[in-house]
């Protein structure tokens, strides 16, 4: 099983079978060990290392890592079923461990302009703008800003929200006085700072919805640290406002690694 050129049947039907967790798994994995076989490469480690190679070229990271840990996963039960020893095993498990996966581009954020930001404030219903006004200002997710309670607003000479993140992490946000002022106006009682006639906080899909109309309400968490990561470039402190474990998070959403034409020629 070492280096064989073109593979022997019982080789060819062990990677065959490879097995998933689940059904739709394995799909997967079959389909992709016949894909391996059907190309010109040897069927070794080596020739998986080149395939995989020539999938970089012209597919997408996701369906190069899904290939590769499919091929490891054949190449592993294909070797115990074909009886290989417990060193050569190990051998061509760290073999295949040394392939590359493929780096996954993070995803492209979207933001908004600050005309653009007050076009959408100014079409919003007023209690849903007041909403909008918080996700922006504190950078926080929907989720978050809606289950704020009444008891978890402080007003010692600035207003301070307690905000529950991912994994019931607890976080502060500040918003500004006349920001607190209009909402107390607009809701002027409740558990929950933003509450509907009807003595009940607004659902998460509700808000979405409604600043949806224009744009996601992620984006205004987006503009937000976009916006200050521009005017401030204090990475650690836009990575605690917007509630990540680590400033690398922040680093790979909100900073952009090339300069646009007008940075570079003006």
């Amino acid at each position: 099983m070492a280096n064989p050129v073109a593979p022997r049947p019982e080789l060819r039907a062990a990677l065959l079978a490879v097995r998933g967790r689940g059904a739709r798994t394995t799909e997967i994995y079959r389909s992709a060990v016949a894909g391996f076989l059907a190309s010109n490469h040897t069927v070794t480690v080596e020739g998986v290392a080149a395939y995989i190679a020539s999938l970089r070229q012209t597919r997408s990271a996701s369906t190069v890592n899904l290939t590769l840990s499919g091929l490891r996963k054949a190449f592993q039960q294909a070797g115990e079923r074909l009886g290989l020893s417990a060193r050569e095993l190990a051998v061509m498990r760290g073999a295949l461990a040394e392939i590359p996966a493929a780096k996954k581009a993070p995803p492209e954020v979207t933001v908004i302009t600050p005309g653009e930001r007050e076009k959408l404030l100014e079409a919003l219903p007023e209690r849903v703008r007041l909403v909008a006004e918080t996700l922006y200002v504190t950078g926080a997710r929907v989720s978050e800003i809606l289950g704020v309670r009444r008891d978890q607003v402080k007003t010692n000479g600035a207003v301070e929200l307690r905000l529950y993140g991912k994994g019931g992490k607890e976080r502060a946000a500040r918003i500004p006085e006349e920001l607190y002022r209009r909402i107390l106006e607009e809701f002027p009682k409740g558990t929950f700072l933003f509450e509907s006639y009807k003595g009940q906080h607004f659902t998460r899909e509700y808000i979405s919805r409604e600043i949806g109309r224009a744009v996601s309400a992620h984006v205004l968490r987006h503009s937000r640290a976009t916006d200050l990561l521009a005017s401030t470039h204090r990475i650690k402190a836009v990575s605690r406002l917007l509630g990540h474990t680590d400033e690398a998070t922040t680093l790979k959403y909100y900073v952009r690694d090339s300069f646009s034409d007008e940075e570079l020629f003006n």
